[in-house]
């Protein structure tokens, strides 16, 4: 079997007397993706904020390549593991080449940056690009700094958003192909078409796991109105 990368048990998180997480247990192992789904408020971005150490009055279970980042040194804990965040963002106004300069892995960078379709885009500050280019030359920087993927724990929080048909493949692409290289990615997204490409998926709500398995399984009328609500 394989080891697993990551390990949540009845992980929690309560802020202002409202619970955001409520026990969620789930095990991602080295080689697995798996598609992160729920509603608004549901509780994704928290979940992966835990999981990235970012909510350190966490509790439960919680280990993360083989760690635990609630009282883990940041540094350890970031050498395995890549944190997107939904709204990432910049002190400056950059070109998208300078944006990559900051990745440290300049090669690693154009790679991930021409898979993405920014080639074109190098000269350009960043606040003179869509949304969607913008998301996409900050993951490019975010791919960019990661090391060997094996073992690795890949985060993402709605990479897609705003993104053109094109681009969400290629990120759908991206992950799949570190997941074959040995990385463990949990992404989060609110599209479920776009999650059923991926080999497993995860559905919260209020703060609970209410499915978990394969998309055919998950991505039901019955877990529909348990996610989204509705007839």
């Amino acid at each position: 079997m394989a080891e697993p990368t990551l390990t949540l048990d009845r992980l929690a998180v309560e802020f202002a007397g409202r619970r955001r997480l409520d026990g969620v247990s789930l095990t991602l192992q080295v080689g697995e993706a798996a598609a992160l789904i729920g509603a608004n408020g549901a509780g994704k971005t928290t979940l992966l904020r835990a999981i990235a150490g970012l909510v350190p009055a966490a509790t439960g279970g919680l280990e993360a390549t083989g760690l635990d980042p609630r009282t883990a040194p940041a540094a350890a804990s970031a050498r395995r593991r890549l944190y997107f965040p939904q709204q990432p963002g910049c002190a400056w106004d950059p070109t998208v080449a300078e944006l990559g300069e900051i990745s440290g892995r300049p090669d690693a960078w154009r790679g991930w940056a021409g898979r993405l379709e920014l080639d074109a885009l190098t000269d350009r500050l960043l606040s003179t690009l869509s949304g969607g280019e913008r998301k996409a030359a900050h993951l490019a920087l975010a791919l960019a700094t990661l090391g060997e993927p094996y073992g690795a724990l890949i985060l993402l929080d709605e990479p897609t958003a705003s993104l053109d048909r094109r681009r969400q493949d290629a990120v759908r692409a991206i992950v799949l192909e570190l997941t074959l290289a040995g990385a463990a990615c949990l992404v989060a997204t609110h599209d479920a078409a776009w999650a059923a490409g991926f080999p497993r998926v995860v559905a919260l709500s209020e703060g609970r796991v209410v499915a978990d398995g394969r998309p055919a399984d998950v991505l039901t009328p019955d877990v529909g109105r348990a996610v989204w609500g509705g007839p």
